[in-house]
């Protein structure tokens, strides 16, 4: 039998088991730590992309965030700022060009370098403006709600065929709609006879209109539709504020009046307008008349779809 301190033979174990609880602290406290830095990095990116896009429904849009990795935080922060950008140039869209214009046209007047320069462009394009005749008394018998809803129901025909026919339209002046036809790359005459079959379908819609509304006992709505075609100043007008896609110029004004001589249900072109597109309506009558603003005399045409 041998006889020895309990101490001195427990010793190595006790000493181990010292060093493997300490080595075990410092394991734990490293893969604490490596956990840290691999979450952080991940949790700082959505943190970011997280407070990004509360600046972005507040509606302050911020530069794209860096992407800083290829994994899924990547691919969120790519797919954070596409969409960013998709917001951008609809909100620039909606407020250079409004909510009358075909999305297709505005992307591509967005891809000239001219678009986003105020109205400084010159270009030939053609002009539509319509009336309703004798809606103001009409208006008077009215309710207000009746007077409101009739009208929106107008506007909402005619926005929609007007972008039907790629039009642009620049502004409403009570009743009345002024719209034009960009021709961009293509010739004028191609836009102007976009603006007569646009006419000829404002018309036809509003026909329709005043069937529906006989049968609903509402009042029977009545246009008069002038086209003219002329050189203008084309593009964003206005200030760095307030801005709008539009035009400016006597052709415009000349337009307004080309319009007062058309009579109910009428379509009526300047000559100009009318050699573009003659080959494809009918003169149901011709109008010789000075015009407020011109020195001469000029011809105007009431015109139909020609259907042979």
């Amino acid at each position: 039998m041998l006889f020895a301190e309990g101490k001195r033979i427990l010793a190595p174990v006790i000493k181990f088991r010292f060093y493997y609880f300490i080595v075990g602290i410092i394991s734990i406290l490293s893969i604490i730590l490596l956990i840290r830095y691999l979450i952080g990095k991940p949790v700082r990116n959505i943190v970011e992309i997280s407070e990004a896009a509360k600046r972005v429904a507040s509606g302050k849009y911020i530069d794209p965030l860096p992407v800083r990795t290829a994994d899924e935080i990547g691919q969120l922060t790519e797919s954070f700022n596409s969409m960013v950008r998709e917001l951008k140039e609809r909100d620039f869209i909606r407020n250079t060009f409004g909510r009358y214009i075909d999305e297709e046209i505005a992307k591509e007047l967005l891809s000239r370098p001219e678009a986003s320069r105020l109205g400084i462009e010159k270009r030939q394009v053609a002009i539509l403006m319509s009336d309703l005749r004798d809606f103001t008394p009409l208006s008077e018998s009215l309710t207000p709600e009746d007077t409101i809803r009739i009208v929106n129901i107008y506007f909402s025909d005619m926005i929609d065929v007007v972008r039907q026919y790629k039009g642009i339209i620049v502004d409403f002046f009570g009743d009345s709609v002024l719209s034009f036809f960009h021709p961009l790359d293509d010739p004028l005459d191609l836009a102007t006879r976009q603006a007569v079959y646009c006419a000829f379908e404002m018309q036809d819609r509003l026909n329709i209109w005043n069937s529906g509304s006989r049968a609903e006992r509402l009042p029977e709505l009545h246009m008069g539709v002038g086209v003219n075609t002329g050189e203008v100043v084309v593009g964003n007008i206005g200030s760095d504020t307030r801005a709008k896609y539009g035009i400016v110029g006597s052709p415009v004004n000349i337009t307004q009046r080309i319009q007062s001589f058309a009579r109910e249900g009428e379509v009526v072109l300047s000559e100009p307008a009318y050699n573009y597109a003659r080959n494809e309506i009918r003169i149901k009558k011709t109008l010789d008349t000075r015009l407020k603003g011109v020195r001469d005399t000029m011809k105007l045409y009431v015109v139909e779809r020609n259907h042979k």
